[in-house]
């Protein structure tokens, strides 16, 4: 039972890593080879968005099982996040607001995938509400975990604690980014195209610096987290 407890914490950052992403392409290269979207790049050229990636069936099905099951999967992670700083020697006070705009990133997560594909304006409207939610939510969740973590870190966390900090940053760069872009004459759809893209890939590569942390600390085996820093297992 232990074992398989194990495997199942261990591949909730996998999941909140890899199948956005992987679901969101899938659909791309589905869409071009049905004719539906053009091909290209997306992350270089912005030729189109990562919301048209799910807006016609057989594509629009995939996306909203892959984003909605997503979400699901990001409620259990901040969850244990949580838990994991606790163990640490944070207190649930202290965990409020990271479970607040972790589970808010959920929600807004949610709302953008059931409104994919529905093209009344007042859906746009909700999508728009959803995507820009789930990257704001996000943000502020990620630095929360950030700032609560560091205490905690060992000397085999340091890098990957740069990197979780290299990360946040990237994320409104991209948004400065894209101003920038179109002034340098970067048609303003394709220049927020690109932006939408690659935060995908900043937003999927924080959740898996997180589940190297969690192996670090042996926290996927329900390992104790010593008040000296150092991840110790029951047999010791």
């Amino acid at each position: 039972m232990a074992h398989g407890k194990s495997q199942y914490l261990r591949a909730l950052p996998l999941w909140a890593a890899v199948v956005p992403l992987v679901t969101i392409n899938v659909c791309y290269l589905l869409g071009v080879a049905l004719e539906h979207l053009p091909a290209c790049i997306p992350y270089f050229s912005g030729c189109t968005s990562v919301s048209s990636t799910g807006r016609i069936a057989p594509e629009s099905l995939i996306s909203k099982a892959g984003l909605l099951s997503s979400a699901v999967v990001l409620a259990f992670l901040w969850h244990r996040c949580a838990a994991f700083l606790q163990l640490g020697g944070q207190t649930p006070s202290r965990l409020i607001l990271l479970r607040v705009f972790g589970y808010l990133a959920v929600l807004f997560l949610a709302l953008y995938s059931v409104t994919l594909g529905l093209r009344e304006d007042e859906y746009r409207f909700l999508r728009r509400v959803g995507i820009d939610g789930f990257a704001l939510s996000s943000l502020f969740a990620q630095v929360l975990f950030i700032v609560l973590y560091r205490p905690m870190r060992i000397d085999a966390t340091q890098k990957l604690t740069r990197w979780l900090i290299a990360l946040c940053i990237a994320l409104p760069l991209l948004g400065i980014a894209a101003p920038l872009a179109k002034w340098a004459g970067v048609p303003r759809h394709a220049a927020n195209n690109i932006v939408a893209w690659n935060a995908f890939v900043a937003v999927s590569a924080y959740y898996a610096v997180v589940g190297r942390i969690w192996w670090h600390h042996g926290f996927a085996s329900e390992f104790r987290i010593m008040s000296s820093g150092r991840a110790t297992s029951p047999s010791e």
